[in-house]
């Protein structure tokens, strides 16, 4: 089957048909981890949500850079991660769409050890409706951006307070410096007391967008922010909780970092020096406070 945007389904009343031709250039890719009677890791499989591949890694690998891929995660299907980038994402221009949503938002798990994480190793990718769990106590980093022009997208990130987490979601580490980093409409949930980050942009980049995300936990140094020089950032719009009683800044960027950092909400589980830390940033319109019963009763508007 050559790259198309159509696939059928037969079955009892008709055949139905998809037609995305318009949104989906490249060749198109079903995953689905309980398909294990009718799909497989293998040639001739992975065109059709009826016979598809297992695995997103193995998919990944059938892509092809720079046409515009795209796999879907059928609903419930579930990955596993145990080794560094034991997920890579490493073909130009593929997007990862997972179908489904509550229980059945598929789901990628990092366990065995604390170095598991999903690596994103090429340009222009995007990852959209995807749980990822931590699986084993104080992984470094969950999500490891080495490339420009990443989405994160609607994904949920979770961890407990039992010694199940990540000590940092997504990271933009200093040796990579990536550019155009978009998270968006993502909800985290990790409360353990040895977070760091939420995301960390520790290299210099510019143009990234942190946007109308829901991010509860208890993030230790920054929730949003780092020690990265990046300039043209946009942070707006976000909903931040952090039970973290020690650190300072709920968004924190470097002393020289640009952009503009405006719309958001947070709370602290403490009284703390500042919830909005950007200093050659614009600030404005966003709003901060201590944790109580009526947050609109404390939520105090931060100097614009």
């Amino acid at each position: 089957m050559g790259r198309t945007a159509l696939f059928s389904r037969h079955q009892p009343g008709g055949v139905f048909t998809v037609d995305d031709l318009g949104e989906h250039p490249g060749d198109i890719y079903f995953v689905d981890s309980g398909s294990t009677t009718t799909g497989a890791d293998s040639v001739g499989y992975g065109r059709n949500p009826d016979a598809p591949f297992l695995t997103l890694d193995y998919a990944v690998g059938q892509c092809t850079a720079s046409q515009g891929d795209t796999i879907y995660c059928m609903p419930g299907h579930a990955e596993t991660v145990s080794a560094a980038g034991g997920l890579d994402l490493d073909v130009i221009g593929i997007t990862v769409i997972g179908l489904g949503a509550g229980a059945l938002q598929p789901t990628v798990t990092l366990d065995t050890v604390d170095t598991a994480d999903v690596d994103i190793d090429a340009a222009n990718i995007t990852v959209e409706n995807i749980h990822f769990i931590a699986g084993v106590a104080d992984i470094a980093a969950a999500i490891d951006v080495n490339a420009c022009s990443f989405t994160l997208r609607n994904c949920r990130m979770t961890g407990d307070n039992g010694g199940l987490n990540a000590l940092i979601w997504v990271q933009d580490a200093p040796a990579n410096g990536s550019d155009r980093i978009i998270i968006e409409d993502c909800y985290c949930m990790d409360v353990d007391a040895s977070n760091t980050h939420f995301v960390n942009f520790a290299g210099t980049g510019y143009g990234h967008i942190v946007r109308d995300n829901i991010l509860y936990g208890d993030f230790g140094t920054i929730c949003i922010g780092g020690a990265g020089v990046v300039t043209h950032c946009t942070v707006m719009n976000n909903v931040i909780y952090n039970e973290s009683a020690t650190n300072d800044s709920c968004i924190n960027f470097d002393a020289t970092a640009t952009g503009i950092v405006t719309g958001n909400y947070a709370a602290g589980g403490a009284a703390q020096a500042n919830g909005f830390t950007a200093t050659a940033m614009v600030l404005a319109e966003n709003y901060y406070g201590v944790l109580a019963e009526d947050l609109s009763a404390i939520l105090d508007p931060i100097a614009t």
